[in-house]
This record gives structure tokens, C-alpha cells and sequence, in this order.
């Protein structure tokens, strides 16, 4: 009886010491998988961390697209905001800082104000912000550019991302393969003091029909018929083209940088602009205004005009303006358009 306890004992006992091992040997199966499946992972984490990306995908979307496009409904409405705000021309001039107000167009009213003063103000005010945000995105990407050119110079190879952005920008601004030296010509900004004297004058400081109509500030013209644009009343007879138009403000001025940036007829300028960058000189608006005669059938006296408006409107001063931390939603000037 004795010796059939402790051999019904001694089985349970083995009975269990082979369960507990199978349940070991089932734990060890798992962990190896585990690791094989996270070796691979932990190892591009490393490099992820040992080479970081130039730019990280969430800082070009935050870049890209920080802006919102507000509405107002007329002079007066705006006016008070940029008071309320205290968005003066004499502060910027003296701190270079403009806050973050995007507007969609011009205030429909803005030809009727008495006073010329006021309407240059208003206008400059309205354009610089948007002007600058597109100098933001363009100097984004001309230092991620940069950065690129001084990992392959080091020998450093680019990972498949980082190519493909490149080929992206090659393409954007009209180059068949990725030459950084003439990549690097055409990603550049344009001085404030230039575009805000070109819009001015394009625009008879934002009263023209095509800027109240189509938010067309730089009266760029347009063949296609995909194309948005508008007839102007005194085209000429036989000639197809229209003046451009846009949805907001905001995309007429990135067209514009866009077009001085890859049209042949502006090669000028953008070697102009590398030469100022190659001497470690500020962009002077007033230079490259000089080679800007194709820009106009009216040729050196249209170059004249924009050196005159910059020189009595005081606008290098902006050249060196920056935008400054968003306004909050009590504080902007109206309702998004889309709204």
C-alpha cells in the first residue's frame, strides 16, 4: 500500500515537472521569436538615431501648412483688428517682427478709402505676412537642401526618402535631375522690399479689378484654358492671354516667387541673387529690381518705377522682417472662407 503511494506520489511529481518544463521550453519558443521579430526594428531605430533625417516629415507638414486664411468684410473691420493686435508698420520697421494674419483678398472696399496713405498702409500690411510665409516655406527647403548636399559630401548615402524629396524639388522647380548647385539658384527667397514693390505696382496697391476680382496681386499672365484668369478690358486684339487668378491671396504670391524662381526670362535675376549669396550680402530688393526689365512690355522704365516705390515707400526696411508667433482665434480677423 506503502509503495503504491509513493509511486502514484513520484508520478504526479514527474507528471508536473513535465508540464512545468513544456510550459518553459513553450516561454523560451516565444521570446526567440520576439527578439528575431524586434532585432530588425531596434536596429533602424539605431540608425534612425545615429543619422536623423534633415527634416522630419511633421516638421515640413507644420511648415508647409501653418497658415489659416481668414476673411474680412470690409476696411474699416480689418483696420481694427490690425489695431487690436497692434500690427503697426513703425513697430515693424523698428522690431522686423509681423504677425501671422493671412488674409484670402484684399478688402472689397479698399478703393474707396479717402485717403492714398491709409490704402498703402492697409495693403502693405494685408501682403508683407503672406510675402513672408512664402519665404518661410522656400528657406525650409533651400536648408534642407543644403543639408542634404554636406551628408553626400561626406560621404553619407541617402536613404530612399530623402531622394525621392529631392527628385520632388528637381521637378517642382523645373530641373530634370538633381543638380544641387542650380537647384540651389532657384530655391531662394525673394526680398520683401521687391515683391512688395511689384505687387504694388502690378495691383495699383491692391484696387486693381484683377486683384479685387481674381487676388491677383503680380499681374501674371496665363494662355491655358485650364487656368483660371481674367480678360483685361484693353487685351489687345488678336492676343489670347488672361491675367491669372486665384483663389486666395496666398497662392498668387507662392505662383509668383514660383515664376521669378524657374522662368528663363528671370535667369538674370536669380544670378544676380547667387552672386549677392556668394559675397555673404543682404538680398537688396532695389539690385535685383534691376534685372527684372522682361518682367514688363514696359522694360527699364517699369524698373524704374519698382526702384522708386521701394526708395519713397521706405520698404528695404521690411527686408528684414520675420514672422512672428500665431494670433489667437479671439484675436484673428474674421472667419475662415471655407467656414
Amino acid at each position: 500500500m506503502i509503495r503504491m503511494v509513493f509511486r502514484q506520489v513520484g508520478f504526479e511529481r514527474l507528471a508536473v515537472a513535465l508540464t512545468g518544463a513544456c510550459i518553459a521550453f513553450l516561454y523560451l519558443l516565444v521570446a526567440l521569436d520576439f527578439m528575431r521579430s524586434a532585432a530588425p526594428a531596434e536596429a533602424q531605430a539605431a540608425q534612425r538615431i545615429a543619422v536623423p533625417p534633415v527634416a522630419p516629415a511633421a516638421d515640413a507638414a507644420r511648415l508647409l501648412k501653418p497658415i489659416e486664411v481668414f476673411s474680412v468684410a470690409s476696411a474699416e473691420k480689418l483696420s481694427d483688428v490690425f489695431s487690436r493686435i497692434g500690427y503697426r508698420l513703425e513697430h515693424v520697421r523698428e522690431h522686423g517682427q509681423v504677425p501671422r494674419v493671412f488674409l484670402a483678398s484684399i478688402p472689397p472696399d479698399l478703393p474707396r478709402m479717402r485717403l492714398a496713405e491709409q490704402r498703402k498702409i492697409m495693403f502693405i500690411q494685408t501682403t508683407l505676412p503672406l510675402i513672408l510665409h512664402v519665404n518661410e516655406v522656400i528657406l525650409h527647403d533651400r536648408e534642407r537642401i543644403k543639408a542634404l548636399r554636406a551628408k553626400m559630401r561626406t560621404g553619407e548615402t541617402l536613404d530612399d526618402y530623402d531622394r525621392e524629396w529631392l527628385d520632388s524639388k528637381a521637378d517642382e522647380y523645373g530641373l530634370d535631375t538633381v543638380d544641387f548647385d542650380r537647384l540651389l539658384r532657384r530655391v531662394d527667397v525673394i526680398p520683401p522690399s521687391l515683391a512688395l514693390a511689384q505687387s504694388a505696382e502690378e495691383s495699383g496697391w491692391g484696387t486693381s479689378r484683377f486683384a479685387q476680382e481674381g487676388n491677383a496681386l503680380f499681374g501674371q499672365r496665363v494662355w491655358k484654358s485650364h487656368r483660371k484668369g481674367i480678360v483685361p478690358e484693353e487685351r489687345p486684339e488678336g492676343e489670347q492671354f488672361r491675367v491669372r487668378a486665384f483663389d486666395h491671396l496666398i497662392d498668387g504670391v507662392k505662383s509668383y516667387a514660383q515664376n521669378l524662381n524657374i522662368h528663363r526670362a528671370y535667369d538674370s535675376f536669380r544670378s544676380k541673387r547667387a552672386a549677392l549669396r556668394r559675397e555673404g550680402a543682404p538680398l537688396d530688393g532695389g539690385a535685383l529690381a534691376g534685372t527684372l526689365e522682361a518682367y514688363s512690355e514696359r522694360g527699364a522704365d517699369y524698373v524704374g518705377t519698382l526702384m522708386t516705390i521701394i526708395r519713397v515707400n521706405g520698404l528695404a526696411l521690411f527686408d528684414g522682417a520675420r514672422l512672428g508667433d500665431r494670433i489667437t482665434r479671439e484675436e484673428a480677423p474674421g472667419e475662415p472662407p471655407d467656414a
